[in-house]
């Protein structure tokens, strides 16, 4: 019987083996092949089909000529190291890296057809006006004459007016115009470029962190504290913009990166909004039962009981977001203080500022989940001192 128990034993042990090792090859292999998908079809394909719209004058920037006129000063195409659907590839050019970014689709045109059946597109002058206007109403910045000719910082041929969609494009992307509009904000990557409705940004190094429930008992909860709080800075700092704070409905610990001269940015702005068009967004009566039924991704809205209607302005804020998402996580994903070291009375802050409706000094007035000032600083000093006595801690176990 023993012998049988042996038996069966290693046969198990052995086809563990062979599954863990079959699964290892089909990892490489799904790696290879995603290695292989960047740079064939996003980079080389995507280089290729921007350079012949180029030479075809459809399209038009200062990236196009630096990409498609004198490639051999780009080298080393790689994929990216964020999110894919961000990035199309990355190049580095001069020991600069360039992130290559693509322009999400419009439906709406910029042309009409007049009445011999020719395709018409606004006067250049008109054009700067649209712009103008778009800029107003969506981000509610006003921008004079000259920033918005700044702006569109390539002449468009008069020959090829098509030109100006893709200008048109690169306005209608929120992570290009979040871009430009807070550059010297130093809040998302610098623009460098565009062609058509390419572009590029600088390239961040992305904060690397443990996320797995190894994080538990690991060691390095130190570095994670600190990484904590840099990026609680930068999101009191997206809460100071002016005319209006933004809001982040989608926030990511793989989003956050590092410039050259080791600066927080965020890497994709896709779902960052001004506060009052976010408000706008989720008050805009569509019909509800509950309030998660008016939640724009991260953002909670609130419904209207009488009226079963998104009928509220935003219930929480980038703080709540920070917390629940980046400092406490979940699941397969915990957060940066998710670790037997964090102390109960810190995890006790977190979840209050998950969860500030509970307390009407806690939140914002209107705004049930939004922790107020008052909670903000109170978990930024605890979370300062704590790295400070780690620090000291550090030091002299190292004497």
């Amino acid at each position: 019987m023993l012998h049988a128990f042996k038996r069966k034993f290693r046969t198990i042990l052995q086809r563990c083996i062979l599954l863990a090792i079959l699964a290892t090859i089909f990892m490489l292999i799904v790696s290879y092949m995603n290695l292989e998908f960047c740079y064939k079809i996003m980079s080389q394909n995507s280089l290729t089909y921007m350079c012949k719209k180029y030479k075809n004058y459809e399209y038009s920037g200062t990236l196009c000529e630096e990409l498609c006129t004198n490639e051999q000063s780009f080298k080393s195409f790689k994929c990216p190291q964020a999110d894919m659907g961000t990035i199309m590839f990355t190049a580095e050019k001069n020991g600069d890296v360039y992130a290559v970014k693509l322009a999400r689709h419009i439906k709406d045109d910029l042309s009409w057809i007049d009445s011999r059946g020719m395709q018409v597109y606004p006067k250049i002058e008109n054009f700067h006006h649209i712009v103008k206007m778009h800029i107003t109403l969506t981000y509610n910045v006003t921008l004079d004459d000259n920033m918005i000719k700044a702006l569109v910082n390539q002449e468009i041929d008069k020959n090829n007016p098509q030109q100006m969609l893709n200008f048109w494009r690169l306005f209608k992307d929120n992570n290009y115009m979040m871009s430009k509009l807070y550059d010297e904000d130093s809040l998302f990557p610098t623009v460098l470029g565009s062609c058509g409705p390419y572009y590029a940004t600088e390239s961040l190094n992305i904060l690397k962190t443990e996320q797995s429930l190894l994080q538990y008992v690991s060691s390095d909860w130190h570095k994670r504290l600190k990484y904590a709080l840099s990026l609680m800075e930068f999101v009191f700092k997206m809460d100071e913009m002016k005319p209006e704070p933004l809001r982040m409905c989608k926030m990511k610990i793989s989003n956050f990166g590092v410039t050259g001269d080791n600066r927080i940015k965020y890497e994709n702005a896709e779902h960052v909004y001004v506060e009052t068009k976010i408000d706008k967004r989720l008050s805009d009566g569509s019909p509800c039962e509950e309030d998660a039924d008016c939640n724009f991704h991260y953002c909670m809205g609130k419904c209207d009981t009488k009226t079963s209607t998104c009928n509220g302005v935003q219930q929480n804020n980038n703080l709540q977001i920070f917390c629940d998402k980046i400092l406490k996580g979940g699941g397969l994903f915990p957060g940066l203080l998710a670790s037997a070291k964090t102390p109960k009375n810190l995890m006790k802050m977190v979840k209050n500022c998950i969860d500030p409706s509970k307390f009407s000094n806690l939140h914002v007035a209107g705004r049930s989940y939004a922790p107020n000032t008052e909670l903000a600083l109170r978990l930024y000093n605890e979370m300062k001192r704590l790295h400070k006595v780690d620090s000291k801690e550090a030091v002299v176990g190292t004497n």
